[in-house]
């Protein structure tokens, strides 16, 4: 990132003063992600075997979306963006077309990280997102999206042009207006939730686009889901209705309710929904949530390395915590938790929290922590990114 952080979040507080809930805007707004790096995240999600996920998304102005796009997907003999783009204009004999991965970012740390650190200034200004915020890679040659026009009006959208130009037309819900924006690279194109869109990709189009819930119907779909997962897990769920009589058996006073199986699901759903158990996983789930900025899924927690006492360390990611009892908590790092117990890892976090580089043996005994316990700790913190081993001239 070019800016340094105080200036990213002045920029997103200007933004947000000016932009935010109010009306669609394109500004100059450079998100420092090349397009060069969006490219190998793009690529990675079409190799085999996902490039069939559905995530993956092919479309050319002639034909629309396609099913099975095949060899138009980036391969191995496409080290780049423009080769790839010089290949299917050729292969298409200009046919304008458009390739949309959603989900990518988990693939790249660094590019995940990068999209992180630009949208944190924001989430401070205007609050952290409680849902999962989607994102969305988009490579484009004068090609409409496939979605004529697209729905999504209970979100709102932030759109950065990493190279090309593009247009969207937008028309917010309630009004008779309608919205023209024109962006090129380096530009930010937002629109409010309540918005429908109709994207125009045009010369060398390559776009990061987050899209984020805004509406309370957004939550009951996400607490449902999690809540039928559970279910799932219960013995009680298993099995199916089978043949029921019709009508069912009356109880004694001769009323008739719900089919058993039927009924039982509900009581579970309803008894899960109010359990201490919901309540803690939704509680670690913002933990991990807010420290990866809403953006899910997260890169997976690196391999182990050995760690000794003689390694310097310094932490490297902001460690969210939350309470999980008396003596206990969750730590969050980079979208994944931990927990801990006792008041050594607190101190150890402490600690690390002065950012200075320090050696583990240093740390172990500032926390009064034994230190084979510290290394297990410190090993489940490098796994997760949030320290980081450093030489001895303080560099990572």
């Amino acid at each position: 990132m070019n800016a340094t952080e105080p200036d990213l979040s002045a920029r997103w507080k200007r933004f947000a003063e000016a932009h935010w809930g109010k009306e669609p805007a394109a500004i100059p707004f450079a998100p420092g992600l090349a397009p060069e790096q969006a490219y190998g995240v793009v690529a990675a999600s079409c190799a085999p075997p996902d490039e069939d996920a559905a995530g993956v998304r092919f479309a050319t102005a002639k034909q629309g979306r396609l099913r099975a796009p095949g060899a138009l997907l980036p391969g191995h003999h496409d080290p780049c963006p423009d080769a790839y783009r010089q290949r299917l204009n050729r292969q298409l004999t200009g046919s304008g077309w458009l390739l949309t991965v959603r989900q990518p970012l988990w693939r790249d740390f660094g590019v995940w990280a990068r999209v992180r650190e630009l949208v944190c200034g924001l989430w401070r200004a205007v609050g952290w997102p409680a849902l999962p915020v989607t994102a969305e890679l988009a490579l484009g040659e004068h090609c409409t999206g496939p979605d004529a026009p697209a729905p999504r009006p209970g979100s709102f959208a932030l759109t950065w042009v990493l190279s090309g130009t593009m247009t969207v037309r937008l028309w917010p819900e309630h009004t008779g207006t309608e919205y023209q924006l024109a962006a090129g690279t380096g530009d930010l194109l937002y629109w409010p939730a309540g918005c429908r869109h109709l994207d125009h990709y045009l010369d060398g189009c390559t776009t990061l686009r987050l899209v984020v819930p805004a509406r309370r119907a957004a939550v009951l779909t996400h607490v449902r889901g999690l809540l039928a997962d559970r279910m799932q897990e219960d013995p009680a769920y298993a099995g199916g209705p089978g043949v029921l009589p019709f009508p069912p058996p009356a109880s004694p006073d001769g009323e008739i309710g719900a089919a058993e199986p039927v009924a039982g699901a509900a009581r579970l759903f309803a008894g899960l929904a109010a359990g201490p158990g919901t309540a803690r996983e939704l509680r670690v789930a913002w933990a991990a949530r807010r420290s990866a900025a809403g953006l899910e899924p997260a890169p997976p927690p690196r391999p182990a390395v050995p760690l000794h006492p003689g390694l310097r360390i310094r932490a490297s990611a902001e460690l969210i915590r939350v309470p999980d009892g008396p003596g206990r908590a969750v730590w969050a790092a980079n979208g994944h938790t931990l927990s801990v117990e006792g008041a050594a890892p607190e101190r150890v976090r402490d600690v690390l929290r002065s950012g200075r580089a320090l050696d583990i043996r240093e740390l172990g005994h500032s926390s009064r922590m034994p230190v084979k316990t510290l290394i297990a700790l410190l090993s489940d913190l490098h796994r997760l990114r949030a320290i980081e081993l450093v030489d001895e001239d303080g560099a990572v």
